[in-house]
């Protein structure tokens, strides 16, 4: 039981920690609100829900945009992964 609500902190805390991202990326560009969906920094298509999934899809799309092949940010996982890691630790 402690395991599975760790498990579940730990998932909330990536899906804040993508939001955090994209929060801290876009206020300080003006564009919090000027796109509604989430897209490629360097093409800017609006990336798919597979796209989305926190950490995972950078794993398996191996760092890079699926159009452009554009590296993408490494800060991007590692925000997640350690709000994702912070939840768990906080519970």
């Amino acid at each position: 039981m402690n395991v599975t609500i760790t498990l579940i902190f730990f998932i909330y805390g990536l899906i804040f920690g993508s939001f955090f991202n994209v929060v801290g990326l876009r206020v300080p560009k003006g564009s919090l609100f000027s796109q509604t969906r989430s897209y490629c920094d360097t093409c800017e298509r609006t990336l798919t829900w597979k796209e989305l999934i926190p950490v995972f899809s950078f794993v398996i799309q191996k760092g890079k945009c699926r159009k452009c092949h554009q590296k993408i940010s490494p800060v991007y996982p590692f925000i997640e992964l350690t709000t994702g890691l912070l939840a768990a630790f906080a519970y």
